[in-house]
């Protein structure tokens, strides 16, 4: 009965380690530069989640409406990726992007800013924007979304 309690406790301090670790934020050691433009992982913007969002960076949260109300960080702007299945999306999508801020395009995993960046990016031929990709980032990364900072892994 005793060894069933101490499991028991055991399982549930394991369990408990485990759920803090998956939902705080990863520091790394030796972060890797931003690039250009492109793809960036955990690597490359954990400093910016652990630290804050620097001035001249804004994230744009591409799910669906629907998730962002359900649960969304402050700060961050939604621009649904869906809006791409709708005639003239481009015209919708780029007047609400910043002028002066590299953007980063997040999902929970990665997909969908990765489809984001390219819509925005593709020439216009190929059924892009035509964005030049300088300052354009999609994250690939395990995010989970709290009210006051982002949780990347």
């Amino acid at each position: 009965m005793i060894v069933l309690a101490v499991a028991a406790l055991a399982a549930l301090i394991g369990g408990g380690v485990f759920y803090y670790r998956i939902n705080s934020p990863r520091t790394v050691a030796n972060p890797v530069p931003m690039p250009q433009s492109g793809k960036v992982t955990v690597e490359n913007v954990a400093p910016f989640f652990y630290d804050g969002l620097p001035d001249d960076y804004v994230l744009v949260d591409v799910r669906t409406v629907g998730e962002y109300e359900a649960v969304h960080t402050d700060g961050t702007l939604n621009i649904p990726v869906a809006l791409f299945e709708e005639e003239g999306a481009c015209e919708k999508v780029i007047p609400q992007l910043p002028k002066d801020k590299k953007i980063i395009f997040s999902c929970p995993f990665g997909p969908r800013a990765e489809e984001m960046f390219f819509n925005m990016t593709d020439p216009v031929e190929d059924g892009g924007c035509g964005l030049a990709p300088d300052g354009m980032y999609y994250l690939v990364a395990n995010v989970k979304y709290k009210k006051n900072r982002l949780v990347i892994r």
